[in-house]
């Protein structure tokens, strides 16, 4: 594994043991009434700020491929004369 890669790899995983450990310890300290609305975005708020994280680390990384990288050159191999 590259040290950009796994440097990249070592953040995701301290910043979701940070929210899991948050969501652990501070969670009784909120005065939240028990309804759904509220579950349902405590349940889903741990994923949308991960994929948030991963889509920015993602926009900034060099590890990412650009739209050059992704649009290529023409296929040109096999093609030979046909005379």
């Amino acid at each position: 594994m590259q040290p950009k890669t796994l440097g990249s790899a070592l953040k995701l995983m301290v910043a979701a043991a940070a929210i899991s450990a948050a969501i652990k310890y501070g969670g009784p300290y909120l005065a939240l009434p028990k309804t759904l609305p509220v579950m349902v975005t405590m349940i889903a708020s741990p994923a949308v700020v991960m994929a948030a994280l991963l889509w920015r680390w993602q926009q900034r990384s060099s590890l990412s491929p650009t739209l050059k990288d992704l649009q290529g050159s023409p296929p040109t191999a096999g093609l030979k004369d046909l005379d």
